[in-house]
């Protein structure tokens, strides 16, 4: 998985937010590299979100697999979803990556998957 530009980053960090409730939602679209399964995107997923709920900014983050019920992503396509609290969490995270644990992770992560982008939405939930 790879990170955002350096430059949405320094957006985000100097932006304001003043959304209560938010989520960070950050979508990276994938596939599956040939002969990996889901069980093998577990495992390496699991291992990769061990890794970050010991970052700053980690701790409250939550990974989702999203497969295709009703969409064409392609063969092996699906989601990675990475749901951080809020925003300051979600820079904390990111500011920290190069080097983390999780960023190591990522090696065993490549074996299993690529992806080719992310995007970063500000979820908010409706009462």
């Amino acid at each position: 998985m790879k990170n955002l530009t350096k430059t949405v980053l320094a957006v985000l960090l100097l932006g304001s937010f003043s959304v209560v409730n938010a989520d960070v939602v950050q979508v990276w679209q994938c596939t599956l590299n040939d002969g990996k399964s889901r069980a093998d995107l577990m495992k390496v997923s699991s291992a990769w979100l061990a890794a970050v709920k010991g970052m700053k900014g980690g701790a409250e983050m939550k990974v989702y697999h999203e497969f295709p019920l009703a969409a064409n992503p392609g063969a092996g396509g699906f989601n990675f979803v990475m749901i951080a609290p809020d925003p300051e969490s979600w820079g904390a995270f990111q500011g920290g990556y190069d080097g983390s644990a999780a960023a190591k992770a990522d090696e065993a992560w490549d074996q299993v998957a690529d992806c080719e982008g992310s995007s970063l939405w500000d979820s908010v939930k409706v009462n």
